[in-house]
């Protein structure tokens, strides 16, 4: 892990929200969900929990999102996002859709606000 990486990492642990220790939300598929703002995020084998503030919202919420065993490579892509955008709040919208859970695999944008 790159000492950038882990910076950010340990960042977003002191500074996430109190709603990060809170149980994730499941999305609902088909939904895209545009985030403003990262807080926090973690990857696991088959699920990706993202922490921030929706389009439209002021308060933070933790959604856990999942890859499926064959999109892991998705899931590390959007991995990547998710760290730009905790490192650059309010310069892009992080978005995460996934039209069919375990059959699609997951669509994870970065846009420049």
């Amino acid at each position: 892990m790159s000492s950038f990486r882990a910076l950010a990492l340990l960042a977003a642990l002191s500074l996430a929200p109190s709603t990060a220790g809170a149980e994730p939300e499941a999305p609902v598929s088909g939904e895209t969900y545009v985030f403003t703002s990262v807080d926090a995020y973690s990857v696991g084998p088959t699920t990706f929990d993202v922490t921030g503030t929706l389009v439209g919202e002021s308060t933070p919420r933790t959604f856990r999102f999942w890859s499926g065993g064959d999109y892991a490579v998705e899931a590390s892509r959007c991995d990547r996002l998710a760290l730009l955008a905790m490192t650059r709040p309010g310069r892009y919208l992080f978005s995460w859709s996934h039209e069919i859970a375990y059959i699609s695999p997951p669509t994870c944008t970065l846009t420049r606000q």
